[in-house]
This record gives structure tokens, sequence and C-alpha cells, in this order.
């Protein structure tokens, strides 16, 4: 089906072209240009740091991961141990040892906290730094992965909101505002997903346009490919699908080439090559294929889901993607998360411990190999790294018929970042000695928003227009984390 950015040029005779390449290419192979015309609504700006967010959907334990309590009771403290880290006084939870000895070359924040513990609001909470604002359970307010992409399509720099609530034909003869220009071939979208990265976030007023490319399946697997640009056949097949198609542009629309949709028009044929591309192996292709890495490479990440998704994502932003998000969940408990409880470690889930025994040595592998491989690329100053889920988890262990679990716990919870020119080397916070709340600078997640927000080039009290034309802040509160910025 055609977006609605094209319904709003064109209205019902492109609604009736969208049809007919519907049946005659399917979904594929017009998914991508979706996502990259919108990068040139305002011309395609040039490449900035990326940001990988590794989001621990169902909300993470802090106890056996980076904020271990060894001296609390038992009923708080859990069975897996602590040990040292690089930083002099911090340990980690045991199942983390490569990450404890990167200590030095991360940060960790312990001492964040929200008001919900509701999963959905929670994460809307985090994503968009905006408390309880959703409604019918999604948000009012884009998350950050549709804000990042909004920002680095160039239409705010060109001064003319071309939102949910403006006509894009209205832009013409605006001040300031840029006729549409083809992106180079081998550009990729600016925003991807990886496994249902935000799939409590949402562009909300910012309009489908700045949504992810979503990249679904496990890229550990022989045979992955990215569903949204299959092909469905041979070569010979999609060089006749694609003849078809400019048979059709050809017949359907005779536009005058001194419309100011024509430039929108050509823009396109940028968009359908880039497609063409994915599917026959141009530059875009290359950096979804994980078949280029070298195989001692793909056993340090490791050959499992957690591992490859990091690999994935580390040769998308040396590409030039700005934002890639990961639901990101690494296997505890056997089933490679087909059941998508990810974090959300209830006592009826099955044995907290037990699954952090499994899913740890995943993810401290997956992790450590990311950090380390952008390292050795000379990519920790270009790239940031953000591990963080929507809260923690509740500092006394709750037994259910004997299994041990950890309910949901807004009140605190952590987070570790890599590079991104952020001062790393540390840790920010704490909380008290049963990791109830914060003890030492409690700290809110539009706090950490502001601090990506910043690393990124992103002013988080720059306004957009929300569907009824008024304008609203990235954030309404929060302030950069003056340990990481100053």
């Amino acid at each position: 089906m055609s977006s609605p950015f094209h319904r709003s040029l064109l209205g019902a005779d492109l609604s009736r072209r969208a049809l007919l390449r519907a049946a005659l290419v399917g979904g594929g192979l017009f998914t991508l240009p979706r996502w990259l015309e919108g990068r040139a609504a305002a011309g395609v700006a040039e490449r900035k740091r990326s940001l990988i967010l590794l989001w621990q959907d169902g909300g993470p334990t802090h106890f056996e991961t980076f904020d271990p309590k060894p001296e609390a009771p038992a009923e708080y403290r859990g069975e897996l141990d602590a040990i040292p880290t690089t930083l002099p006084g911090v340990a980690y939870c045991e199942v983390l040892p490569r990450l404890a000895k990167l200590a030095h070359r991360t940060a960790v924040i312990r001492s964040l906290h929200q008001p919900s513990s509701d999963h959905v609001v929670g994460s809307h909470n985090v994503l968009t730094g905006w408390n309880d604002q959703t409604f019918q359970g999604r948000s009012r307010f884009p998350d950050l992965g549709s804000v990042i992409s909004r920002m680095r399509s160039g239409v705010e720099e060109a001064e003319v909101a071309l939102g949910a609530s403006t006509d894009p034909r209205l832009a013409r003869g605006m001040k300031g505002a840029r006729r549409a220009t083809a992106p180079t071939r081998s550009e990729l979208p600016q925003y991807v997903d990886i496994g249902g990265g935000l799939h409590r976030g949402g562009p909300a007023f910012l309009g489908p346009v700045y949504s992810p490319f979503q990249v679904a399946g496990d890229p550990s697997k022989p045979g992955f490919v990215v569903q949204n640009v299959q092909t469905g056949g041979a070569g010979g097949r999609l060089q006749d699908r694609l003849d078809m198609l400019t048979d059709l542009d050809r017949l359907g629309l005779g536009v005058d080439p001194r419309a100011a949709v024509f430039d929108r028009l050509q823009a396109a044929e940028g968009f359908r090559q880039q497609a063409i591309d994915l599917l026959t192996g141009g530059g875009a292709a290359r950096a979804f294929d994980l078949s280029r890495e070298a195989p001692a490479t793909r056993e340090r990440y490791g050959r499992h889901l957690a591992g490859h998704q990091c690999l994935l994502a580390r040769r998308l932003v040396e590409a030039g993607v700005g934002m890639v998000a990961i639901r990101f969940s690494p296997d505890g408990r056997g089933d490679y998360d087909r059941t998508m409880i990810g974090w959300d470690d209830h006592a009826v889930h099955g044995n907290i411990f037990e699954i952090m025994r499994h899913r740890g040595p995943q993810f401290d592998q997956s992790v450590s190999a990311l950090i380390e491989d952008l390292d050795d690329r000379g990519l920790h100053d270009e790239v940031l790294v953000a591990v963080v889920g929507e809260f923690g988890r509740t500092p006394r262990v709750h037994v259910h018929k004997g299994c041990p679990g950890r309910e949901h716990w807004g009140p605190a919870g952590c987070a570790l970042l890599y590079g991104g020119g952020l001062k790393m080397g540390q840790v920010v916070g704490s909380t008290n000695a049963k990791g109830e709340h914060p003890h030492e600078r409690p700290l809110t997640y539009q706090g950490l928003l502001a601090t990506l927000y910043r690393a990124m080039g992103i002013n988080p009290s720059h306004t957009f227009l929300n569907e009824a034309g008024r304008p609203v802040p990235i954030l309404d509160s929060g302030e950069p984390i003056a340990e990481l910025v100053g």
C-alpha cells in the first residue's frame, strides 16, 4: 500500500498504482522505499554519530547485572555472587566476567528510577521521556528512535514542519524549504529495528515515515535474509517485474515536470534503486550480509541470536545507519525468547537465577564483543551504545511454588553506556543497601534520554508540531547527566 505521504501528494491515482504494484511485486520490494523517502524530504544530512540501543524488554534485574548487593540479606541478594571489576570498589554479577574486565571502558548508571512499574506505561516513559502519556496502549509522543530519524531527515534543518499535521504541498514556496534530492544508491535507512526493538514505542504525531525499517529473524541462522527485501524469485523474474512497473509509470501519471510533485517522483526513483540494491547485492545489501564477516569475528560475538544481532548492528552503524534498536533478550529459557517474555523474570516465568546463569554468558559475550570491536575499529567516539530496559526488579526475591523470581520495580533501575564521546570508566549514582531505591545521585530516565540526545547532537528542547499544530519539545524535563557530558 502507498504511504500517507504518497497519498497526500497524489490522492487516489497513486493508491491505485500502489495496488497494482502490490499485485505485481508483493510487499517486499517496495517496503524499504517508504522509510527511505522520508530522509530525502529536505536533503540528506552529513554523517553523524550513531546510536545502538540494546533494549532489555521486560525490565532487567539490576541485582543480577550491574548492581549486585552481596552484603544484603539472602532474600535480597539472591543466589548469584558478585565479582570485582576493573574499577576499584565496583562489582558486577558473577555472570558478567567479560564486561567486568571492560568496566573502565564503560559507564554504569545505578540510580535510575521512574514512577511506573507497568510494562506499557513504563516503556513509553523511558523511550519518550514523557511520563504517563499513553492512549489505548500507544504513546502520545515519539520514541527516541523516531526522534533521531526525524532529526536526521533534514526536515527540521529546512525549517519546515512536514509532520502529520502539515500537507507537504504547502511547503512549496515556504521560506527555508528545500527540494527533495535523490539519495545515493548505497544509502541505508537511518533507523533500523532488529527483532522488534522498540515494539512499545512508535513515531506518534511524527507519522509513520519516521518508523524504523524492521529486520526480523535470527541473523545467526544459515540462510538469514532481510524479509522486507526478499525478491521472491530469480533475477530474471525481478527484472520482468521492474519492467512492468516502468510501463505502468509511463501510462499512469503524465505529471508535468514543472510541478512540485515531479521532484518527489524523481526522488522516488532513487528510493526504488536503493531497494533494488538490497535485492541485487548493492552496497546496502552488503551491510546486511553477515557472511562477509570472518568466522573468528562471528565466533567472538557468539553463534546465537544476541551475538549476531549485535554484529549486525555494528555493520549497520559502520555503513552509516544513525539508529539501530534491538530487542535484546539473550536466551535464558532455552526457547530463543519465542514466548516474548524477555527480561520479565517473574517467579511464574521460571527460576531467575537459573535463567541468568544461561542468559548471562550470552549477554556478556555479545556486549563485550560489540564494545571491543567498536574500539578496535576506531569507532569509540562515532558510536554510542546504550543497554537499558524500562525498570529494574523487586529487591526482595519472590517465591512462587518454590520457584524464585523478581517482580516489576520502577523505583530502581540501571543502564550501561559505551562510547559516543561520553566520559567512561565510572559508575554514576547508587541504590541503598538493599537495592530498593536511589541512595546517591537519583536520576530519571529523562536525564538519560537528554544525555543520549546531547551525544547525538540533538537539542532535547527542540520543538515539533503535534497533530494539533502545537509546538511540543522533544523532552519537557531532564538535563544531561553532568558526570557523563561535563
